[in-house]
């Protein structure tokens, strides 16, 4: 039967449909001739810079956020590897202003990685700390100090590089470093995390794992010292005496509470064979690594990492990152099958187990042991059950409430410009290599130039691929990201740093839409000396029956630092009925009936009370309690070692 007039319909509604899909967009890239961000982290090869000589020449640089010159409007700096490092301060309404050389922060020739944003003096002005690799010289590899000396008549803040006069001119293969107060001493000490491919040493080869120091691919921790004479910290390399000890290549370090009991925990995430390390902090100046204990296996060739709530339970969950793509022709020119011998392996030389996939790590809370005391929390690893478990050749893992639905969301850079893994383009280089130049190698290997992803929190552990529609659908070579309100309008804007390609900045149009209805709640935090920003301390929210939770570090994803001030999205909420501050010396304050939809600033002076960290055993209760013991059961399994797999 005909019904007149329905094409016509159908096309119109077709055209709407596409219209609001494109309205529908969270983000709006903003042209480099709008912006003034001409940055591109642009890498020529050559006969001595490439992938077949430098395994890790693509990985990339970093995004550094901060007010740098204490206008008001958050800067952002990137790190370049053969280009200079860029500081672009922000002029209000999406526009920069170049003022590297005037502020004398270009990366001195350097292959810069991560960057670390901190006022290590105290003085109310932000400082950079930036990871240095590559190179052979080692002085070409000491890390840079930019500490700021002050801001112009222009309102151009200038720095000078003091990292030999603070003692952290590290010369180990740095690739990011994280400030925070591991002794409990008031002042902020430093994690390096270190990344070094020996060259004659295959990194994907079993054999006993490290664990006195002695590799040179091992991460560093430095004291803050204070030097009264000098009038500022002196950092004091304290690895071996702390426990800082275990080998491992080096992507990312995250820094959390992971089991709160009040001291500071440090999670690398570690390239190739080599495990990821949880150093617990045992409240003594030393630490032990337990990842075995709390995670029962982790991402394979971990990139980098955040610890952030995901699901609104007061607990910290861990987000890493892998390589395993989504769709199978991908996976059949990259994976390799994963025999039995490899577990063998891993349990006779000591190596956690590990899959290629991002892996999210549900925080489950602390065990109950048969005594009824409470011990290490432990994890649920839940990557493929969310969705998030495949997104290829990732680097960061973003994670935000970006639509302030009271969700974090997760946004993961993608790419790679040589896919040296290319099963084909290896079945070339056995047959060839003996014939072909390096350049007619190198024209070989394959690109892997994807899109970024977005990942919506629906709020039930799952997440919904909104990467398209969210507008970051152009393919790219990215890396490090981090975010900021940039335009101070309460939704969190996003900057990416790409290889061979102009650095992304967008818009998030969330708050400039008539149809939202999500309020928000931004928390400025103002420390004592000589930790004025505040690292460490928790915020926890209260509202209708739910709650949130920020642990304070901007150091997150990858070889990034993310704006200082604490984003929460709070739905249709428009009121807070309480919000919590722990500080870091656990002095606490608690305010109530706070309105949405403004930006909070607190002060560590005003904290009057003392918060204990001492979990009660009341606020877990396990659905089993093992009581095998108490039951007279004492068997035992004797297994027989046979292997059927040699069989089969």
């Amino acid at each position: 039967m005909r019904l007149p007039g329905l094409f016509p319909i159908t096309i119109c509604s077709i055209v709407f449909l596409a219209g609001c899909k494109n309205d529908a967009e969270l983000f709006k890239k903003i042209n480099s001739s709008r912006s003034g961000i001409e940055f591109n982290n642009n890498i020529t090869e050559t006969d001595s810079i490439n992938i077949l000589d430098f395994s890790n020449v693509y990985n990339g640089g970093g995004v550094g956020i901060g007010d740098f010159n204490n206008d008001g409007l958050e800067d952002i700096y990137f790190t370049g590897n053969l280009v200079e490092n860029k500081l672009y301060l922000n002029k209000g309404g999406f526009k920069f202003r170049d003022v590297t050389e005037q502020s004398g922060v270009t990366g001195e020739g350097k292959w810069c990685r991560g960057i670390s944003i901190v006022d290590i003096n105290n003085d109310g002005l932000q400082d950079m700390y930036i990871s240095a690799t590559i190179h052979q010289d080692a002085a070409k590899r000491e890390n840079i100090l930019y500490i700021n000396t002050g801001i112009d008549k222009d309102g151009v803040p200038h720095f000078k590089n003091m990292a030999t006069e603070y003692g952290l001119n590290d010369t180990t293969h740095t690739t990011q470093a994280s400030f925070f107060d591991y002794d409990n001493d008031g002042d902020l000490d430093v994690y390096l995390c270190v990344n070094q491919i020996l060259p004659d040493l295959y990194p994907n080869k079993f054999r006993p794992v490290i664990k006195d120091g002695s590799f040179p691919s091992t991460g560093r921790l430095y004291r803050n010292d204070w030097d009264t004479a000098a009038g500022h910290p002196v950092f004091k390399n304290v690895s071996k005496e702390a426990g800082i000890t275990i080998e491992g290549y080096g992507h990312s370090v995250t820094i959390s509470d992971i089991n709160l009991d009040g001291w500071k925990d440090i999670y690398v995430t570690n390239d190739y064979l080599s495990s990821n390390i949880l150093y617990i902090n045992n409240g003594d100046g030393t630490f032990t690594d337990k990842i075995s204990s709390y995670l029962k296996h982790s991402s394979a060739n971990a990139m980098g990492a955040d610890i952030n709530d995901i699901n609104n339970d007061g607990l910290m969950d861990i987000v890493e990152l892998d390589m395993n793509p989504q769709d199978n022709f991908r996976k059949k020119m990259m994976l390799m099958p994963v025999s039995y011998q490899t577990y063998q392996n891993s349990d006779q030389f000591g190596y956690h187990y590990q899959y290629v996939r991002n892996t999210l790590q549900l925080n489950m809370g602390k065990r109950m042991m048969q005594n009824d005391t409470l011990s290490d929390p432990i994890f649920s690893e839940i990557g493929f059950y969310s969705g998030i478990a495949e997104t290829d050749w990732s680097w960061a893992p973003v994670v935000a409430d970006f639509d302030n639905d009271s969700y974090r969301d997760i946004i993961v850079t993608n790419g790679f410009p040589k896919d040296i893994t290319d099963h084909d383009f290896a079945a070339f280089r056995q047959e060839a290599y003996l014939v072909a130049t390096k350049q007619q190698l190198l024209e070989q290997i394959p690109e892997v130039k994807l899109h970024n992803y977005a990942y919506r929190n629906n709020g039930n552990l799952r997440f919904t691929d909104e990467s398209f529609n969210w507008g970051l659908g152009d393919p790219t070579f990215s890396n490090g990201a981090a975010y900021a309100d940039f335009d101070n309008d309460g939704d969190l804007d996003l900057v990416i740093n790409n290889i061979n390609d102009k650095a992304l900045l967008y818009e998030n149009t969330l708050n400039k839409s008539k149809d939202s209805t999500h309020n928000y709640l931004q928390v400025k935090l103002e420390g004592n000396t000589p930790n004025r920003g505040g690292f460490g301390a928790w915020i926890k929210l209260f509202y209708n029956g739910q709650q949130q939770v920020h642990e304070h570090y901007p150091v997150r994803g990858y070889l990034s630092s993310v704006t200082s001030i604490a984003n929460f999205g709070l739905g249709n909420n428009k009121k807070i009925d309480s919000l919590l501050v722990i500080w870091p010396d656990n002095k606490s304050q608690m305010l109530y009936n706070i309105k949405a939809d403004q930006v909070l600033t607190l002060k560590q002076t005003d904290a009057k009370n003392i918060f204990d960290w001492k979990p009660q055993k009341d606020n877990f209760q396990p659905l089993f309690k093992e009581i095998t013991r108490s039951a007279g059961i004492d068997f035992v399994q004797q297994e027989i070692d046979y292997i059927d797999f040699n069989v089969q």
